[in-house]
């Protein structure tokens, strides 16, 4: 049986020191409980649906996730959001 998805080994790592700053004042990446409440939006915005595609390209960001990460946080959210 495949492992399930989680936060903490899949998700978290993810997220670079920088997109933690960025987000900071909407909400904080590095947190299970916030990526969790916000992951519909998140979700949205790393495929660039609601808003410009985050993170954003250089120089501002490192630029949109290739597809196999929007695919792996999809995963996450099927598998039940787990920690």
């Amino acid at each position: 049986m495949a492992r399930l998805t989680s936060y903490q080994s899949d998700i978290r790592p993810l997220f670079t020191e920088r997109d933690i700053r960025a987000m900071s004042k909407a909400f904080n990446l590095a947190s299970y409980d916030d990526v969790k409440a916000h992951a519909a939006v998140i979700y949205d915005r790393i495929r660039g649906i609601g808003g410009d595609v985050m993170p954003p390209p250089p120089p501002r960001g490192e630029g949109p996730w290739p597809q196999d990460r929007i695919e792996l946080f999809a995963r996450w959210m099927a598998d039940g959001y787990q920690p």
